[in-house]
């Protein structure tokens, strides 16, 4: 794998953990016996189905988005991740858990409170990979408009 593709998905996975640690703390589990397990099948829950379907949607590119039309792409396929593993990860997460149901109604707040971390965390890595690259990307073509001007005999 190449170092954007594992970066992503390390970041992915960091951003699931943390969504599931403030998610602990919001309901006052983090104290509960079994919050260590119920975290990892928590994280495991929520960032399986996003990389499979990041990976699938082809949301982790071989290199980084650097151009404009990269990065929406890259964001786009993203939210489409995103929004098809948000209800199946809720699935997997009561399958894993041993619950009976899911109530659709956690995918709202679900899509809402993952939002900021999943694609918050992808929007800036987008961006700043982008802006890394930007200088020489603006560079080259400098370059080729003045290439292209000397071999026309434009000046």
């Amino acid at each position: 794998m190449r170092a954007f593709p594992r970066q992503l998905l390390i970041g992915d996975v960091l951003a699931a953990a943390a969504f599931v640690v403030v998610g602990q703390i919001f309901h006052n589990t983090l104290a509960a016996p079994d919050a260590a397990l119920r975290a990892i099948l928590q994280i495991a829950s929520i960032g399986a189905p996003f990389a499979l379907l990041a990976w699938a949607l082809g949301a982790y590119p071989a290199r980084a988005p650097v151009m404009r039309a990269d990065v929406g792409l890259f964001l786009w396929r993203s939210l489409l991740a995103w929004l098809f593993a948000v209800p199946a990860g809720l699935f997997l997460r009561a399958w894993l858990l041993g619950q009976p149901t899911v109530l659709m109604a956690f995918v709202g707040p679900a899509l809402a409170s993952s939002a900021p971390f999943v694609l918050g965390w992808r929007l800036i890595y987008a961006l700043s990979a982008a802006l890394a690259h930007g200088g020489k990307v603006e560079r080259s073509r400098r370059y080729n408009s003045r290439h292209e001007r000397a071999s026309t005999g434009a000046a």
